[in-house]
């Protein structure tokens, strides 16, 4: 009962304090595998191969990583659409600037702040929190449940990674388990969502559901998942020129395994934008197939340094693009 009292300002004050000590305790992760990394590596060994990167690959993989941003926001514009939630200010060219800064901030700071941007954004442009939180979260679900999809039929490949250290026929399962759950999720959503909706803790769980269910299944979902495909490809295309670029030459096989290790660690919410956690599963997986430690690491932290260089246009969308605060619209459909 005495928190229900608690001054308003006390509470903003623990949620800050609980905020930083998080923030502090994933850099303090990052901090420990980056540490733990430099203790079975010869660092020396990595600054000598840096002069030999081939630099032309590596800014072709940096070039598409921005090329990706408008089909991001593409494919955020579609979702809106979809939702029926879209105003005359949400045109295609301020969704990809929106994207562009979420992408930005998601590559600074922890990947969840950059989510909580776009929504932010959008607000800013006349739509309410729970829509715009709503179409983030469809948003990157669909991206995320994409990839677990062709993450199922890239570990079927012929690839000398997908062995994943003896682990490879548990993915298989997991994965599996995962889409025929999220295809008897689509299917049987009409009948669980009527008893979510009654319960106050749960409406909103419910309603994501259905809102996921009439997107992939409306007009627009072909679209949506084709875009969404288009960029989990171009993001192979990185991987292997990157691979390229330190002359190892990964086949394309390869290359999509690598992208699930890569954008699997990522996820794991416990360091900074998956930083640490990324190098060490990398050196693992890469070191079981005979690439030296340093080159990868190296490698891995190259990736990284892609995605970041990549997302400098989102820098400059946020310093000169303006987006006044309006009023939600009264012609939205939701």
């Amino acid at each position: 009962m005495a928190n229900e009292f608690e001054p308003p300002r006390r509470k903003a004050r623990r949620g800050d304090v609980k905020r930083i000590a998080f923030f502090a305790a994933k850099l303090l992760v990052t901090g420990a595998c980056f540490w733990y990394a430099s203790r079975q590596i010869d660092l020396s060994q990595i600054g000598s191969a840096i002069p030999r990167l081939d630099f032309r690959w590596a800014a072709f993989a940096t070039l598409l990583v921005t090329l990706q941003i408008p089909l991001l926001g593409a494919r955020w514009c579609n979702v809106v659409e979809a939702l029926a939630v879209r105003n005359a200010q949400m045109s295609s060219v301020t969704m990809i600037v929106l994207t562009a800064i979420g992408v930005f901030f998601a590559q600074v700071l922890p990947s969840l702040t950059g989510e909580g941007v776009r929504a932010w954004l959008l607000v800013r442009l006349g739509c309410d929190w729970r829509n715009a939180l709503t179409s983030v979260v469809v948003d990157r679900g669909i991206g995320l449940g994409l990839l677990v999809a062709m993450g199922f039929f890239i570990l079927l490949l012929p690839s000398s990674l997908t062995a994943l250290g003896g682990y490879r026929d548990l993915a298989i399962v997991v994965y599996g388990a995962m889409i025929l759950a999220g295809g008897l999720g689509l299917i049987f959503v009409p009948t669980i969502v009527p008893p979510l909706t009654r319960w106050r803790y749960s409406r909103w769980f419910g309603t994501l559901a259905m809102d996921v269910r009439s997107v992939l299944l409306g007009s627009r979902g072909p679209t949506i998942l084709g875009i969404a495909g288009l960029i989990h490809v171009l993001t192979v295309i990185v991987v292997w020129s990157l691979g390229r670029a330190q002359g190892l030459a990964f086949p394309f096989s390869d290359a999509a395994v690598l992208l699930l290790v890569l954008v699997g660690v990522t996820l794991v919410p416990i360091s900074i934008g998956g930083w640490g956690l990324r190098e060490l599963a990398v050196v693992a997986l890469l070191g079981n197939h005979g690439v030296p430690p340093d080159k990868a690491l190296l490698f891995s932290v190259c990736f990284g340094l892609t995605l970041a260089v990549g997302s400098l246009p989102g820098a400059v969308g946020w310093l000169v693009y303006s987006f006044g605060p309006t009023r939600p619209s009264t012609h939205q459909g939701r």
